[in-house]
């Protein structure tokens, strides 16, 4: 017999960081305990209510690596499934402005291009982000 539960639902808003150069993007390392330990992320959190996708990542970002960035374009939506949760992170282009990343609400900060992602671990709803970053990494980002 299977006990059906209702999966936890979060709505993130996650930012594709770029250095002011376009070159490089903001990665966190998640701390070793609590859900997807030790994973390596693009930075963000959980939405307030009342609050849009754009401010939330503007307030995390200050919040958990005390930078200031300017929150551009939108990039892609992901809804993903993982056993226990399911998520929709609300992805957007950020140009970092000021401020030296902190490792407040992480492990490890690391400055990587497009195609240094492949060699982290990523969770794996962020797949489709590096995906869509590949896909559209002729376009010039956050105006």
């Amino acid at each position: 017999m299977t006990e059906l539960t209702a999966k936890k639902y979060r709505c993130i808003g996650v930012g594709v960081v770029w250095d002011r150069d376009r070159r490089r993007i903001l990665i966190d390392r998640r701390l070793p305990e609590g859900e997807l330990a030790g994973y390596w992320e693009f930075p963000g959190g959980k939405i307030d209510g009342h609050e849009t996708a754009a401010e939330c990542i503007k307030r995390e970002l200050q919040e958990e690596l005390a930078i200031d960035v300017e929150v551009g374009d939108h990039l892609i939506t992901v809804d993903f499934e993982y056993e226990t949760l399911r998520v929709s992170l609300i992805v957007h282009h950020c140009t970092h402005l000021s401020g030296e990343p902190q490792m407040i609400a992480c492990s490890e900060i690391c400055w990587v291009t497009v195609d240094e992602l492949d060699h982290y671990q990523l969770p794996a709803a962020n797949y489709q982000i590096v995906q869509a970053l590949k896909e559209n990494s002729s376009s010039n980002f956050c105006r």
